[in-house]
């Protein structure tokens, strides 16, 4: 070949490989430990976050029984979920339209940036819907939006069924009223 080289291509994993994968990767993210910094359990003025042992008589970085797990690349996931939302796609933060239209529905989702307005977020999870895109913090901003507009006949005809229900069944107020009445009643007699 001359110049032209042969390029592997990756073949892309099926939804359930996929799937078969995140399982994988909730089992040993149930199994990892929390791993802590030294000695930040005895002093205020040491935070948790990770940092590695260093201390040449360390019981930690010597990995002694009793002492917290270290970091160790035993604990990693499968490449092709690392990074990823519970989902399977890829978590994408998006400040507008234009970064939302390039996303590719089958494997990212938006996350909607905290600085975007609730009106453009509206606007954003509007977009994405049509797009067919998930958007994984978008509860409630189509909420009250209208599926499909009814027919006239239709509602009119509905409308006028609800009111004549609504005549027949008594009231709690009225219910409440005839149970005293009927209770009266029973007291007088029984003297």
């Amino acid at each position: 070949m001359s110049g032209l080289e042969k390029v592997q291509v990756k073949p892309t994993r099926t939804r359930a490989e996929m799937a078969g994968l995140l399982d994988l990767r909730r089992s040993i993210k149930a199994r990892t430990p929390k791993f802590q910094r030294q000695e930040s359990w005895r002093y205020v003025r040491i935070h948790d976050e990770w940092r590695k042992p260093k201390g040449i008589d360390s019981h930690m970085r010597l990995s002694v029984k009793g002492w917290p797990a270290l970091v160790k690349v035993g604990y990693r996931v499968p490449k092709e979920v690392r990074g990823l939302h519970p989902s399977g796609y890829r978590d994408v933060l998006v400040h507008n339209l234009h970064e939302l239209e390039e996303l590719v529905p089958s494997r990212d989702a938006a996350r909607l940036a905290a600085g975007v307005g609730r009106k453009k977020k509206i606007e954003l999870a509007r977009r994405a819907k049509e797009l067919g895109l998930r958007v994984l913090n978008g509860r409630m901003l189509l909420f009250g939006e209208k599926k499909t507009a009814e027919p006239e006949e239709e509602s009119k005809v509905d409308k006028e069924e609800q009111k004549v229900e609504t005549t027949k069944t008594p009231s709690k107020k009225s219910k409440k009223k005839e149970t005293k009445k009927a209770g009266k009643k029973k007291v007088g007699k029984s003297n």
